[in-house]
């Protein structure tokens, strides 16, 4: 072999090499998937939750989530859970009575990246929600996203408030509610499998 054909040789090896540590790096990659163990079927209670826009205060006794499923996997993290079926109980704002119901379902539970400051949390969001909630010369609709975390330690969905995109619309409330008020939800959900989200 001459000099240039062991050249050619030794090129076109190394550039296979770099192929294949390339997809293998890439297959790598594709592999890390979120789990949830045990998946399946649960419930989840939370008491006292909040939902507070700038001019009133929408407080519940409590909420149950009474159907709604976890995924065993997930490759990044979008729709690990659902939310059916979401019930709130003696909900008013200034001590007059209100309903909150869901407009539309799925509402989805996003697991989105380790919690920076507790390595058993990790940080998520309930995307997809559309709720309605009326009383006595109030009603309004609510959709967008929440943020919160998901804590393995304790079995808990905790929505902490944050966020700016949960908002309101079709607001007819006396001015208390008005169209494109962000709203503030607060809530800690009791998971009834106590379920361990992993992270990739």
């Amino acid at each position: 072999m001459n000099t240039l054909a062991r050249r050619a040789a030794v090129v076109t090896a190394a550039l296979g090499a770099a192929i294949g540590m390339t997809v293998s790096s890439a297959s790598a990659g594709t592999t890390a998937t979120w789990t949830v163990t045990p998946s399946g079927a649960y419930t989840a209670h939370a008491d006292f939750p909040t939902l507070d826009v700038p001019l009133a205060s929408l407080e519940c006794d409590s909420s149950d989530v009474t159907a709604g499923t976890l995924q065993a996997t997930s490759p990044d993290g979008v729709g690990i859970g659902d939310i059916t079926n979401i019930t709130f109980t003696n909900c008013s704002v200034a001590g007059i009575g209100f309903s909150v119901t869901m407009k539309a379902t799925p509402w989805k539970i996003n697991a989105v990246q380790p919690n920076a400051g507790n390595s058993d949390w990790v940080d998520g969001t309930v995307s997809s929600i559309s709720a309605h909630i009326s009383g006595i010369g109030c009603s309004a609709d609510f959709t967008g996203k929440v943020y919160g975390r998901y804590q393995n330690d304790t079995g808990e969905l905790v929505i902490d408030g944050s966020g700016t995109d949960l908002v309101a619309s079709n607001a007819s409330c006396l001015g208390l509610i008005s169209n494109g008020n962000v709203a503030s939800f607060n809530a800690s959900y009791a998971v009834s499998t106590s379920p361990v989200i992993s992270t990739p």
